[in-house]
């Protein structure tokens, strides 16, 4: 049995003015964090924790996890990339030599970033 016009002239907008408080409805429920969700990630790195937190000196001493060496950690910079992240440079010695890592805010957590130039760009 077809649907009268009458009927769908009447009940179609109601039907639509219904729906979308149940939609809304049910997006609520998918953005609920847990309290799990929401705690900031621990960062295993110790490089990345220095990034993460460093001192007021700037500097820091920590054992590397991938080799158990002892290194010496300097905070060389810090800014705001053009992606609005905040970005930190850190600078660890070692008896095989110096070498930069970059670490960049995401979310509640830092994560390594790959630095735009390998070599500090200077007037000669």
């Amino acid at each position: 049995m077809p649907m009268s016009r009458e009927f769908l002239r009447r009940c179609v907008p109601m039907v639509l003015l219904l729906m979308p408080p149940f939609l809304l409805a049910g997006c609520g429920m998918m953005t609920a964090e847990s309290p799990a969700a929401s705690e900031v990630p621990q960062i295993l790195d110790p490089v990345g924790a220095f990034a993460a937190n460093p001192p007021p000196s700037g500097e820091g001493q920590v054992q590397l996890a991938d080799t158990g060496e002892a290194a010496r950690l300097r905070l060389v910079r810090q800014y705001s990339a053009a992606s609005g992240r905040e970005c930190r440079e850190v600078r660890i010695s070692r008896r095989s030599g110096d070498q930069n890592r970059l670490f960049c805010r995401a979310g509640a957590g830092w994560i390594e970033a790959r630095p735009l130039l390998s070599q500090p760009v200077g007037r000669p």
